[in-house]
């Protein structure tokens, strides 16, 4: 118990705050923007491919049925949004119901892949750099 204060009181704690983690696979990473700001990024390999991440929001359309679902999509965006913006905590289950929303919305097309018009809403997809010889 001593020695726990005594470094308490003596050894200096530096605290790093990460802002974004970059996932980067065996084929590259897959980033999904929302209202122009990098949400989550994902790891491509040869069993989670760009495809295989976009049918989860096929998946997800057809599990839930009505009007409401779209709200609901646009509203957890908008909160994960807002939860970034605050620097608040989201957590790896977040960054997944945010992946299954977010290609929801862009297989409803609600949303579109904007990245290249400026709006910077949708995925981008990074191929893993090559190491020269």
């Amino acid at each position: 118990m001593y020695y726990l204060d005594y470094l308490l009181k003596n050894i200096m704690i530096f605290i790093i705050k990460i802002d974004y983690m970059i996932y980067y696979g065996s084929h590259g990473t897959i980033c999904l923007y929302y209202k122009g700001l990098l949400i989550s990024s994902f790891a491509l390999t040869n069993k989670k491919t760009i495809q295989a991440y976009l049918n989860q929001g096929e998946e997800l359309i057809y599990q839930s049925k009505g009007i409401t679902q779209i709200k609901m999509y646009l509203q957890f965006c908008n909160i994960i949004h807002n939860r970034k913006i605050n620097n608040k905590a989201i957590y790896k289950s977040d960054h997944i119901n945010f992946l299954n929303c977010l290609t929801a919305l862009l297989r409803l097309k609600i949303i579109h892949n904007d990245i290249e018009d400026g709006e910077l809403n949708g995925y981008m997809v990074f191929q893993k750099k090559k190491k020269k010889p």
